[in-house]
């Protein structure tokens, strides 16, 4: 992929997890935003925003408060991972097949 121009190349991967390994299918570059951001005006959710949600007060059964409380369980074809993101820290950031 160059790294050319004002918008650099994405990359979009697709991974068969069928077998013991991981396997890589395909492997090509896609242009423009990855996150699919949606946008709606600011006026409908301004008065209704929380700013800061108290960590203890989650009650969702998967919540993951911590790296330490982190994990990658595969169960036949399924692979669940418990993970945290803060800013642009993803853990666990390595995942192998």
């Amino acid at each position: 992929y160059l790294p050319t121009g004002p918008e650099l190349a994405q990359s979009a991967q697709l991974i068969d997890i069928s077998g013991e390994k991981m396997r890589m299918i395909l492997d090509f570059p896609t242009m423009g935003e990855p996150h699919y951001a949606q946008a709606i005006p600011a006026s409908l959710i301004k008065d209704k925003q929380v700013k800061f949600y108290k960590v203890a007060e989650n009650t969702n059964p998967y919540v993951t408060r911590a790296e330490s409380e982190g994990a990658i369980t595969r169960t036949g074809k399924r692979i669940d991972v418990k993970m945290i993101a803060i800013r642009s820290h993803f853990a666990p950031d390595n995942l192998e097949g």
